[in-house]
């Protein structure tokens, strides 16, 4: 459980310290950042895994795909 885990961009890749994104990982569910702060919804997790998880499973397909074209 992070409370401000990682921070992800609307593609759910992972943003490091200098802003920039890393490429091929992407970040879904409790590890994402920014969601919950003082207070935890029930069952907002699973919403969080359910929305992320689908953004970031697009995004590392798209990945994939266009690591094996070039």
């Amino acid at each position: 459980f992070t409370f401000g885990g990682l921070r992800i961009n609307t593609d759910a890749q992972v943003i490091d310290t200098n802003h920039d994104v890393i490429p091929g990982l992407f970040a879904a569910g409790e590890m994402v950042g920014g969601i919950f702060y003082f207070n935890y919804p029930g069952a907002s997790g699973l919403t969080s895994g359910a929305v992320f998880g689908r953004l970031a499973g697009r995004s590392a397909g798209r990945f994939a795909k266009a690591a094996r074209a070039a």
